[in-house]
């Protein structure tokens, strides 16, 4: 069966008392969480959308945006993925899942293959199903960014005590399409991630130029050069260590290290994902003047490999 049309989503927020009245940084912080979900849904489907809000009503306080686009069906796609998300309850919501981590940007050849599959540039009206709908929003819910933008929102109204619930309905030339989608105040928390933390970040094999050792003992940090970046770390192999800081190496500037390389991630208020701590935890093999030397410790880590 085929999903009815829609261009428009209404998001109705019910307040406790009976004015109309909305804390102004309240709003423009939801609407900002809200607009950032619309155009990464978008993006990750591939698909170009212009947002545009229409006027606000009262009744507790409407908000209603209008969809344009390529075409309606893409649309309706969009709308319909956009009510799903917002109100069904997710199956884990305490922290970011590893397969939501694995698949970051959606970008790999395994999605895009799925997305190809799916036909979504040239959709017809007939092939909008419940089944096409559960498919594009189990895509959408591996992408970090929208289940991180969706989780803010929630932080966002969860605060304003005015607001006991919210609805989501979508809108088809501003009449009601579908089921009215209702989240008490309550079931807000089910939405929200209770950490911005990542699971460790486990790189093999990393190539770092050194720029600075550290020369005396001590928890000090070393630098050096990361995929064309400058980066900090901690240097966790004690014996790598200890040949610098014994002076068993002579160093020069056209020292690397091919290390295995841990980063402590989290990610920041607009989404982006950033490096808070690196560690070494050990050097498989150094260079020096693009002489390779295998430490000990990395030939029994090439060994077990």
């Amino acid at each position: 069966m085929s999903v009815l049309k829609s261009n428009e989503f209404q998001l109705h927020y019910y307040f406790s008392d009976d004015t109309h009245g909305f804390n102004a940084i309240v709003r423009n912080e939801c609407e900002r969480e809200l607009l950032n979900l619309y155009y990464d849904i978008a993006k990750t489907l591939d698909l170009k959308i212009l947002v545009q809000s229409e006027p606000p009503s009262e009744g507790g306080f409407i908000e209603i945006w209008k969809f344009l686009g390529e075409n309606v069906n893409q649309i309706t796609l969009i709308v319909s993925a956009i009510a799903i998300i917002l109100s069904r309850k997710p199956v884990e919501n305490k922290k970011l899942t590893q397969l939501q981590i694995d698949n970051l940007e959606l970008d790999n050849e395994l999605k895009r293959n799925e997305l190809r599959e799916l036909k979504l540039k040239s959709l017809s009206e007939e092939e909008i199903d419940d089944k096409l709908i559960i498919k594009v929003v189990e895509l959408l819910s591996l992408n970090y960014k929208i289940i991180w933008r969706r989780s803010n929102f929630y932080k966002r109204i969860i605060q304003y005590k005015r607001i006991h619930k919210i609805s989501a309905q979508r809108l088809y030339n501003y009449e009601p399409v579908g089921a009215d989608r209702e989240i008490k105040r309550e079931k807000f928390h089910n939405y929200i991630l209770l950490t911005d933390e990542l699971p460790e970040n486990h790189i093999e094999e990393a190539l770092i130029d050194l720029i600075s050792p550290v020369l005396k003992s001590g928890n000090f940090l070393w630098k050096g050069f990361y995929k064309n970046e400058i980066i900090s770390f901690q240097m966790q192999d004690n014996y790598f260590k200890s040949m610098i800081q014994n002076g068993e190496m002579i160093l020069n500037n056209k020292v690397a290290i091919n290390t295995v390389l841990v980063q402590n991630r989290k990610i920041d208020e607009n989404g982006h994902i950033k490096v808070t701590k690196s560690f070494v935890k050990l050097v498989i093999e150094y260079s020096i003047n693009g002489v390779k030397y295998t430490t000990k410790a990395g030939e029994e880590y090439i060994n077990n490999k």
